[in-house]
């Protein structure tokens, strides 16, 4: 038997292990049983029960648990024993937040050919809303089967977004649309709107009226302004678990009453070929304390359900505001949704090198109190809300609360938003001193990187963050507005956005801007970064105080730059800039007064620059007083066309002073 004071691993092994009690089990200082009572824990409870009493009889040393296979959590864990670090033993190994489902048979639902597993006896009961299969969410049979519905009225039928007096509860269908479709009792409503989707069950619906009662309220108005112009705010809905439907590749369907999950093979799959999770826990982890550290791990299958009771612009931690109202969605970016890996009051703490696919809401949450979390070297992928949400107190908040100096490096974050389209890439609220570098963030339906959370000038524990070389693209996916690449908000002396590469950010309505400066966005350097291909312009700021916007590449996108609101005092200075223009102004519809501008260079590859509505660069200087050094000529990108904006020798930029951009945020090539 090994001796605890020689220990520094806790193996864990289900197929081999057993837990320790009074009268049996194993110490779990063994990778395998070695016959003389040492052998592997059976759970990673227990492991960390162990690691525990080790610590209260004095074990002070540096320890490892160990996972020798895979592990599968029916409830989520407390991880609070300092000085631990979470791993895989020989081959990587994974934990999964439910239950793997073996054993799919053919059958028929619904008239349509498919596969189905019958769920164990003991879990007839089981009620799950999500299906991971083969690494991808599985897909719940809408009506209609593309497109949306209109609807004929709403309960509250107002042009306006904000306030809980115009949210309505119900709307009423057209039952021409709804003619002969089945089980929209047992259905869950779904829209998309402003910068928000909201989804609800429904509580009932009168096939006579067409009345359809939301169980939660909508968080914004909708309306039912389609025509001349269809407003921001019209209702576009469909309707999800509708069995009738069922009949297109990636779907499934989950029969309670029977038992049974009834799957459809995407191309290429077949019964042998399914690896399918169903989850059961909402997360894998809480993590609280010192130096705790999780590394070489695999994470996979969390419920994805979340319903929203927080205040919009108030306070972001579920746990500490909540209200009495339901609603379908939270006022923006998921904000109040829980992360699969919580970390709460941690201090030098870390996740480094593991792989989260398949989890709800967020990956990863550093919560309130925490300091100096490092987020490292990670996948994240196909989630249903977000990546990473990093979130402090407010200034009000006690200092206890404030979460800062946290960093999050070298991460792949993609493919968010497939159940709650609003979630980020990264979202950073009421935290300062933080660090997002090197990122690779793509392929989600909202913004890549949020940054603030304290809307107007008012004060802020978002300062001194860095937002630094990550390339972010194909951000919006045409489906919400009102977003960026990069989004901030709010006073924050210090935050430097530097070295980015944004491209390819499109909006359903308005929005689709590149870098965005919300409202009161204040002291902030945004500086060498490339961004093109944006619906809207390159950059917008909707109102702020003394930024400066210097040594960016401005390329490609529905206008140069905006500012939307008119404020007499230092807005915001555009120096040294590159504006590469396709028919678009290089200042779209701007806001005059808080504008400083000088020593840009401007160009359209299809004439002469508009600098502003229908003025030239001489116009522009001598009718508005702005640009007065700035030049109009061709930059001499290396390849503009092919995103190539490499500077040649001799180019006009660099003789007047444009610091040049090399490797991947030039190029685009590693």
């Amino acid at each position: 038997m090994h001796q605890t004071h020689h220990a520094a691993t806790i193996y864990v092994s289900p197929s081999l292990g057993q837990d320790r009690n009074y009268c049996s089990g194993y110490d779990g200082l063994s990778p395998v049983p070695d016959g003389a009572g040492s052998g592997p824990f059976r759970t990673l409870s227990a492991a960390l029960n162990a690691a525990k009493d080790l610590r209260t009889a004095g074990v002070t040393r540096p320890l490892t648990i160990a996972l020798c296979e895979d592990i599968f959590l029916e409830k989520p864990l407390h991880i609070s024993v300092p000085g631990i670090t979470l791993t895989s033993y020989g081959s990587r190994r994974r934990i999964c937040g439910g239950h793997r489902l073996f054993g799919w048979d053919k059958d028929v639902f619904n008239g349509v050919p498919c596969l189905s597993h019958t769920l164990p006896e003991r879990k007839s009961g089981w009620d799950f809303t999500d299906l991971y299969v083969n690494g991808l969410p599985a897909v719940s049979p809408r009506f209609p089967a593309e497109g949306t519905l209109r609807a004929l009225a709403c309960e509250h039928d107002v042009c306006t977004h904000l306030g809980e007096n115009v949210s309505s509860k119900w709307f009423i269908a057209d039952t021409a649309d709804l003619d002969g479709v089945t089980g929209i009792e047992n259905a869950t409503v779904n829209f998309y709107h402003y910068w928000i989707d909201e989804h609800s069950p429904v509580e009932s619906y009168d096939p006579v009226s067409g009345k359809l009662v939301m169980q939660y309220a909508s968080r914004f108005g909708i309306n039912t302004h389609y025509a001349p112009e269809e407003h921001t705010g019209a209702l576009n809905y469909y309707l999800t678990n509708i069995p009738s439907q069922f009949g297109n590749p990636g779907e499934w369907y989950l029969d309670r009453s029977a038992g049974k999950v009834y799957y459809i093979p995407r191309d290429g799959e077949s019964a042998n070929s399914l690896t399918v999770f169903a989850p059961e826990t909402d997360s894998f982890f809480t993590v609280t304390g010192e130096n705790i550290h999780i590394r070489g791990l695999d994470f996979c299958a969390t419920r994805c359900e979340y319903v929203s009771r927080i205040e919009f612009c108030t306070e972001t931690d579920p746990e500490k505001a909540s209200c009495d109202i339901a609603y379908a969605s939270d006022g923006q970016s998921v904000c109040g949704a829980p992360g699969a890996i919580r970390f709460r009051d941690a201090v030098r703490c870390s996740l480094t090198d593991c792989r989260l696919e398949n989890v709800g809401i967020y990956a990863v949450e550093i919560g309130a109190g925490s300091r100096a979390v490092r987020i490292e070297d990670c996948e994240m992928g196909h989630l249903a809300a977000g990546g990473i949400k990093i979130v402090g107190g407010k200034y009000t908040a006690p200092a206890d609360r404030r979460t800062s100096g946290c960093s999050v490096r070298r991460c792949h974050i993609h493919h968010c938003g497939e159940r709650y389209a609003a979630g980020c890439g990264v979202l950073i609220c009421h935290a300062s001193e933080i660090e997002v570098a090197d990122c690779h963030i793509h392929h989600l339906d909202y913004t890549g990187i949020s940054v603030g959370w304290e809307w107007g000038y008012g004060e802020n524990t978002c300062f001194g963050n860095l937002i630094r070389g990550n390339h972010i693209h194909h951000v919006g996916m045409g489906r919400l507005s009102d977003m960026g690449g990069i989004y901030l908000l709010g006073r924050q002396p210090g935050t430097v956005v530097c070295e980015n590469r944004i491209h390819d950010v499109t909006s359903a309505h308005y929005g689709g801007w590149g870098i965005y400066t919300d409202e009161g966005s204040s002291f902030m350097r945004i500086e060498r970064n490339v961004i093109y291909n944006t619906k809207c312009e390159s950059y917008h700021q909707h109102y702020g105080s003394c930024n400066t916007v210097r040594n960016n590449i401005f390329a490609f996108g529905g206008g140069g730059a905006r500012l939307s609101r008119n404020e007499l005092h230092d807005g915001i200075l555009f120096e040294g800039n590159i504006f590469l223009l396709r028919g678009k102004a290089a200042y779209n519809d701007t806001a005059l007064a808080p504008l400083s501008s000088k020593h840009n260079l401007f160009w359209d590859v299809d004439g002469t620059p508009r600098l502003f509505k229908d003025a030239d660069l001489t116009e522009w200087q001598t009718k508005y007083g702005y640009d007065l050094d700035s030049l109009v000529a061709d930059p001499l990108f290396a390849d503009a066309e092919n995103y190539d904006f490499t500077l040649k020798p001799g180019s006009p930029a660099l003789a007047m002073g444009f610091e040049t951009l090399t490797g991947f945020l030039a190029t685009g090539r590693e």
